[in-house]
């Protein structure tokens, strides 16, 4: 309990300094970073309340300093406009709903109040705190340089049999690796709340990584990033974890395809890099053939793992389906867990009656919990920065269209994760969605305002230019002709 008061205290201080010396704004990539640094047994418990976690607690701080330092930006510019706030506001009044119709209505409570307080209100920090592209920036190096540091700490789980979790209370919680009977042993998971959750982050780290390569200054800094990006390869190896794979596969093919020639030569050096390193470690191929392999056999432990999240949502189908009123306002937030419910599932070669006592599926635990109308608001809430993003993409002509290429990337890989692992609504990787939604949604006001600086900045023409008279060239473009 001591580490953690004492990491709680430091992380408040250096919050607090940060906003004092530069800011408000500035804190931001400093959040981004101690967001998913640390663990959510990093917590303490406030018996019939609720947990303080260390995440809980940034997000707390910075609202704090928003509203004594962040209402009023520096520059003395006009603050933009909270995006999504409508869905947003949708959102909560239709979990209040299911709330009230919970069959476990202290539990839903509880669910309901955490998703305001830590990620709706991270949402609007961010939002409201971000005045530049520059603080998006920044802010992706912290979260990159985040995972980075936790692929070190993979290193070492892998290589040297020690977890940094060692450090921290031990908890239970909804992944509780040593119950599952269908894991599989020696998979890193660092910080996180469960192999699969690292991994999927790392899927969105990677691409991060790639874009940020372009904005290296020096030779130095480019390959200090590029060795990050193999540990980061290597840690997400080490998860043997096939979401976070094709997640990452389906970024690489989006950036290879819609990406700019530097970032497109960066991803042919990779994949120049992924060849030679499977050609020299054919050890390596062989595991990633097993795992696909094993992942067909519905025999194998994987392949049950596999067919399970198809088994989840035919269960889901039939429980709300026979139920009007469920299947509109479903059975509350995070009830999921408490319904009791069995299905029938081939095990072990034969067709068995089993306890369903997880949901591995973000996406079958939203229709379950809030019904068919509150899944399709949540679709449309999490939907819109995407096509927002994509938006941006298509009209904005700098040189930095790919950043929000980069937010649908990240934002499509996570929703996909979110169809076969329950990532949504709790740990370290729904503060970096959120913080993702939160840069995307707010992309179209920061490109139009420096859009419009643009214009009004641009020096204007000699006389001769505006009636397309020409005039003499300088003798070096001469020269150059």
């Amino acid at each position: 309990m001591g580490i953690v008061i004492g990491i709680d205290l430091a992380v408040v201080a250096w919050l607090i300094v940060r906003a004092v010396r530069n800011g408000f704004e500035s804190t931001l990539p400093l959040a981004t970073f101690l967001l998913i640094l640390f663990p959510v047994e990093s917590q303490i418990a406030i018996p019939g309340l609720f947990d303080l976690t260390t995440q809980r607690l940034i997000v707390l701080t910075l609202l704090g300093l928003y509203l004594v330092f962040g209402r009023t930006p520096s520059d003395g510019s006009a603050a933009y406009k909270l995006p999504i706030a409508a869905l947003l506001a949708l959102q909560i009044v239709w979990m209040s709903v299911a709330t009230a119709n919970s069959v476990v209505f202290s539990v839903s409570l509880k669910t309901v109040l955490s998703q305001i307080l830590d990620f709706f209100a991270l949402f609007f920090v961010f939002a409201k705190g971000i005045r530049t592209r520059e603080t998006m920036h920044r802010i992706l190096w912290s979260f990159v340089s985040a995972m980075i540091l936790l692929s070190v700490f993979a290193a070492i789980e892998t290589y040297w049999d020690w977890s940094v979790l060692s450090l921290f209370p031990q908890i239970s919680h909804r992944f509780d690796v040593a119950s599952d009977q269908y894991d599989r042993i020696d998979r890193v998971r660092t910080t996180f709340g469960h192999p699969i959750l690292f991994g999927g982050t790392l899927a969105l780290a990677i691409p991060a990584a790639l874009y940020l390569l372009r904005l290296c200054k020096t030779r130095l800094a480019r390959i200090l990033l590029c060795l990050g990006i193999g540990l980061m390869f290597l840690a997400i190896y080490k998860t043997d974890s096939r979401g976070p794979w094709l997640a990452l596969a389906m970024s690489i093919v989006m950036f290879t395809l819609l990406g700019g020639k530097q970032l497109r030569k960066y991803l042919a050096v990779l994949s120049l890099v992924v060849v030679l390193t499977l050609l020299l470690r054919p050890g390596i191929w062989a595991t990633l053939h097993d795992m696909y392999t094993a992942t067909r056999d519905p025999d194998s432990p994987m392949g049950v793992s596999y067919q399970w999240r198809y088994a989840l949502y035919d269960l889901v189908k039939k429980q709300l389906n026979h139920n009007a009123g469920r299947a509109v306002w479903g059975y509350g937030p995070e009830s999921f867990y408490y319904l009791g419910l069995t299905t029938d599932f081939y095990l072990d070669g034969e067709i068995r009656t089993v306890k369903v006592d997880s949901c591995d599926s973000s996406v079958a635990a939203l229709m379950m919990e809030t019904g068919y109308l509150g899944f399709a608001i949540t679709a449309l809430l999490l939907l819109a920065p995407l096509l927002s993003a994509l938006r941006s993409y298509w009209k904005d002509k700098s040189e930095d269209r790919q950043l929000p290429l980069l937010f649908a990337c990240n934002m499509g890989a996570y929703y996909f994760l979110m169809t076969n692992v329950a990532i949504y609504g709790w740990g370290q990787q729904s503060y970096v969605l959120w913080i993702i939604v939160a840069m995307a949604s707010l992309y179209p006001q920061l490109a139009k305002s420096t859009s419009t600086v643009t214009e009004e900045t641009k020096p204007a023409k000699a006389p001769e230019e505006e009636w397309g008279t020409a005039r003499a060239l300088p003798d070096s473009h001469v020269a150059s002709l």
